[in-house]
């Protein structure tokens, strides 16, 4: 009888869960490993992870992985999860996360490799304008976040400056799965991500929008 190849197995390491947001097709969940590598935690068939996933922001889980084989930048942090078990729970999260991941400062042009482009509105990033080198980030922003509401979705505005002395409002949708606040503070530790790439009936070229998916105070 041939016998079988050993299943190949994956890296195993202890997975902070930095964010759990809403997507139409399931929930995005992402994580900080113990090497401080940013993962977005994918099914074992590279789905996102169902609404019933157990993962909740705060909690430390071990996770064998794998990377994926092929990846569109900047979305270069999905693995596929192949096992995981809960192991405890991370009080501070604002504290831990300082101590661990470099920060985007002040002004949202600052994020992204400075790759954002600012709308009449809305934020995103194109092929043509350069791609940064990953689609998630932390951020403290020198100015407060104000929630507001259109079309039924929740979204944060915040005024950034413009040239000539005048002010600009950029308005960022929250897909994060916590009680929206009515509004963050300056210098509130905030996670920030860039959605898929989609095209407007209108645009020239498929974009990735700005997106907040969570804070820590």
């Amino acid at each position: 009888m041939e016998k079988r190849p050993p299943r190949q197995r994956g890296r195993s390491e202890r997975v902070l869960i930095v964010a759990r947001t809403h997507m139409w097709n399931g929930l995005c969940v992402s994580g900080l490993t113990e090497t401080n590598r940013s993962i977005r935690l994918l099914t074992a068939h590279r789905d996102h992870q169902p609404g019933t996933a157990p993962y909740e922001v705060g909690q430390v889980w071990e996770v064998e992985y794998r990377l994926m084989m092929s990846v569109t930048p900047p979305h270069v942090e999905d693995v596929r999860v192949l096992n995981a078990h809960y192991l405890g729970q991370q009080l501070n999260m604002r504290k831990t996360l300082l101590n661990r991941v470099q920060l985007w400062r002040g002004d949202p042009r600052n994020l992204y490799d400075g790759r954002l482009i600012l709308g009449a509105r809305s934020a995103y990033i194109t092929r043509s304008g350069g791609i940064p080198h990953c689609s998630t980030g932390y951020w403290l922003p020198e100015r407060p976040l104000t929630l507001c509401g259109s079309d039924e979705r929740a979204y944060y505005e915040i005024a950034y400056d413009i040239e000539g002395g005048s002010t600009g409002t950029l308005r960022i949708r929250f897909v994060g799965c916590a009680e929206a606040a009515s509004e963050l503070p300056p210098d509130t530790l905030v996670r920030v991500s860039l959605a898929r790439w989609w095209k407007q009936s209108d645009a020239d070229e498929e974009r990735c929008y700005l997106q907040l998916s969570g804070w820590y105070q």
